[in-house]
């Protein structure tokens, strides 16, 4: 075998299976008293150098780029050094927050990192100290974060000294010669970046690995951004001169990429649950009444289980455009996806841009990749997003480079503080009908808008449904603009700040509106279950009168307890999203139509603009991501005839099963609504039958897929095209099937670390696959 060969082979034969070991969990910064006078972000700083100069380094076999990112995650909980005092941490509770939030998913400013290093970072914050020493009276604080800032980027540059030292250990007792050779290059590059700045391809590399496993290890969770963008200067130079061959290039290009994923651990036992308590699940930065509101599961399933528990928003998104408008698509675009295609990683996520003159190389190799069952590339639409946030107020140059959060979530990278919250109309729709209560529960969970059986037509209906998301809307903007900033006071981002814009010039932390950009997206979740639901109501309670609206809700309460008929006619009878049917696509375009308008004028209203801070963009999006299971878990029975606590359709996708037209009909659908104002995140998930994309023409077909998608306008589209068969065997006998990928919404997972209700999920939305 060659080297990936082999190091992909490592990866699913050994690294897979082998229990991490965490660390972290019981070490402390607070070990005396001129410790603990020392102002929190500090300490902060103090515990970040701690971790990176103490946590466990390795070196693996063939790898050309190291760095051991230390266990953390959204799935499993956090482990970090101790740096707050009880009083703090008691303090922070009470706005929602811990010292072990997760603060960043957002890309940093990478290729700032490259072009000057670190030694350039502290010149910036050195020359910011000068400038405000220069004051009759400096702000504190600001000299506080600046101090910090210099500790954690320090700190950085001590990790990669760690490991060029352990380079040069290993290559005393490495008796190959060849890669005693490796091991002392990669001792140099080590001893040269971060600290200065990349002048090689494998120099470049490196550099961003240390960053963004120093990130990782300090609760950053944060995307990768557009690396086909920031390497490429390297790469090429490098091409040019003669320096490095394309195989040599793609070596590099395999074992960059394979770091993303050491992580993942596909032995279920090895799971360990008990690093993730209640306190740590607020890791969103929300206050706990909204995120109770939101995450909480009362029930007895956790439908994320085994889904996230591998996921690091690790997201990294090719292609799309330049500053200038040209395509962004160069050699680099082609090795990346090809290398990440041949590992069968799922982190990171894979995302691709398209425009209208992207490359037909470009297409097809997406296309050939997405045909195997990767279930990604995802594809994003520079037509609609650009655009979409240029109406927001993003200048076209920055625009032009945007890039994804740690799911699909659009911003511009290493210049945005990213958060979003989920009103789910599904559920909005259920407290309607039931004046409040929750069917799944039995309690009051929200405000009376009115007997139900009283309104006089739709149209009064659904101005009470209007009103029912006004109250969320406005309820989660008050939460949002009220604890922004609180996170600050607990959390500090010292380490991500410092490569952000405009964190050290401000002298202000992410967390504290030190960034150029400050982002808030509500999302309409459960979208297309509810327009199903109110088609069925318009049609037979108010237009054809077969049913009456206290027989109806009757009936929700029941979860269509022996009336099966009822059912199966609110299921077959109305017309359903994503079938280019011309009256529910329309009710679809004026319900995202009045959900922007409402948040658009929640946004505009004094409090917001008093309690956040400068560049705050409000939007709007249509996600689940992969909590769809979690989402149809809160709801009762439906009026479209879902069930209670079935799932919900993922993202903006039509009803399971209930797409019955063609993939066209679906795209069409889907792009009847004025969907750019959903710029930030609305992706279609299609599953297709696998059969269909067999050989050449399947390949065709399904690129010519892709470019409709994009010419007739949608957003964001994710392809998954594995076949029922498969899965059910796969559940069967997993060892037959360790690479095989299924997409979740807003992440990749094996199907054979799936939970059994997640794998039936998937499953049958595959055996409705167009």
């Amino acid at each position: 075998m060659n080297r990936i060969e082999r190091i992909k082979s490592r990866l699913f034969q050994k690294d897979y299976y082998t229990k991490i070991e965490w660390w972290g969990e019981n070490e402390t910064i607070l070990t005396s008293d001129e410790i603990r006078a020392e102002p929190l972000v500090v300490r902060k700083a103090l515990a970040i150098e701690h971790l990176l100069r103490h946590m466990p380094a390795e070196l693996k076999p063939d790898e050309l780029i190291v760095g051991k990112i230390n266990m953390l995650s959204v799935g499993y909980g956090r482990e970090f050094p101790q740096y707050a005092l009880p009083e703090e941490k008691e303090n922070g509770r009470k706005n929602g927050f811990t010292e072990k939030n997760v603060a960043a998913k957002h890309p940093a400013d990478y290729a700032k990192l490259l072009r000057i290093g670190v030694r350039g970072i502290k010149e910036e914050i050195y020359a910011a100290i000068e400038k405000e020493s220069q004051l009759d009276k400096p702000d504190e604080e600001k000299l506080n974060l600046w101090r910090a800032m210099l500790i954690s980027v320090d700190a950085v540059v001590d990790f990669a000294h760690r490991y060029a030292d352990l380079l040069l250990k290993e290559a005393k007792t490495e008796k190959d010669p060849q890669r005693v050779k490796e091991l002392l290059e990669m001792a140099r590059i080590c001893n040269r970046v971060p600290e200065y700045p990349a002048e090689t391809y494998h120099e470049a590399l490196q550099s961003f690995f240390f960053l963004f496993a120093a990130f990782h290890s300090c609760m950053e969770e944060v995307a990768v951004g557009r690396p086909d963008q920031y390497f490429y200067p390297y790469y090429k130079k490098d091409i040019e001169s003669g320096r490095m061959t394309k195989e040599q290039a793609e070596e590099l290009t395999a074992s960059w990429f394979v770091k993303f994923s050491e992580r993942v651990q596909l032995d279920k036992d090895h799971w360990e649950f008990k690093h993730f308590t209640a306190i740590d699940e607020n890791y969103d930065g929300g206050c706990l009444d909204d995120v109770a509101n939101v995450f909480s599961m009362e029930n007895d399933e956790d439908y994320n289980l085994g889904t996230s528990a591998n996921h690091w928003e690790q997201n990294v998104i090719l292609g799309g455009v330049k500053e200038d408008g040209s395509d962004a698509t160069n050699e680099l675009t082609y090795i990346m996806i090809e290398q990440w295609a041949r590992l069968e990683l799922i982190s990171p996520v894979m995302s691709v841009r398209f425009h209208k003159n992207s490359p037909e190389a470009l297409y097809d190799l997406c296309a050939t990749v997405l045909r195997r069952g990767s279930g990604e590339p995802t594809i994003y639409n520079d037509e609609q997003i650009i655009p979409g946030l240029v109406a927001s107020g993003i200048p076209l140059e920055e625009a032009r480079g945007y890039s994804n959060d740690g799911c699909w979530e659009v911003l511009i990278p290493g210049k945005t503080n990213y958060q979003y919250g989920h009103v789910q109309v599904l559920l909005q729709l259920e407290y309607l009908l039931t004046r409040g209560k929750s069917l799944v529960r039995n309690q009051v969970e929200a405000p009376d808008f009115g007997d139900p059986t009283q309104f006089k037509d739709f149209e009064e209906f659904y101005q009470a449904f209007l009103a029912s998301i006004r109250h969320e809307v406005d309820r989660i903007m008050v939460l949002r603009t009220t604890y922004w900033s609180k996170r600050y006071e607990i959390a500090p981002s010292v380490l991500f700040s410092a490569f952000l814009d405009d964190c050290i010039p401000r002298g202000l932390d992410i967390a504290n509106g030190g960034a150029k950009w400050n982002m808030y997206t509500f999302l309409l979740t459960g979208l297309s279950n509810c327009v199903d639901s109110l088609m069925a109501i318009k049609k037979f309670v108010y237009d054809d009168k077969t049913i009456s609206m206290e027989d109806l809700i009757q009936a929700l309460w029941n979860n269509f307890e022996g009336q099966e008929p009822l059912r199966q006619m609110l299921v077959n009878r109305a017309p359903k999203f994503g079938n280019d049917i011309a009256e529910v696509d329309e009710l679809a375009a004026r319900l995202m139509k009045d959900f922007e308008h409402i948040v658009n004028e929640r946004a505009a209203q004094p409090d917001v603009k008093e309690n956040a801070e400068s560049g705050f963009v409000v939007n709007v999006g249509c996600g689940t991501f992969e909590s769809y299971g979690n989402f149809g878990h809160r709801c009762g029975a439906s009026a479209d005839g879902r069930r209670s606590q079935e799932t919900v359709s993922a993202n903006y996708s039509p009803s399971v099963g209930l797409d019955v037209n063609s993939p066209t009909a679906v795209i069409k659908s889907i792009t009847c609504p004025d969907i750019m104002p959903y710029y930030s995140g609305g992706p279609l998930d299609m599953s297709l039958d696998a059969d269909l994309l067999i050989g050449e023409d399947g390949k065709n077909r399904l690129k010519s897929l892709i470019k409709s998608f994009v010419e007739l306008g949608g957003v964001m589209m994710n392809v998954n095209s594995t076949s029922p068969e498969m899965l059910e065997d796969a559940q069967v006998h997993p060892e037959k099937y360790p690479g095989l990928r299924v997409h979740l919404g807003g992440l990749s997972a094996y199907f054979i670390a799936l939970a059994p209700e997640q794998q039936k999920i998937i499953i049958n939305r595959t055996k409705h696959a167009l």
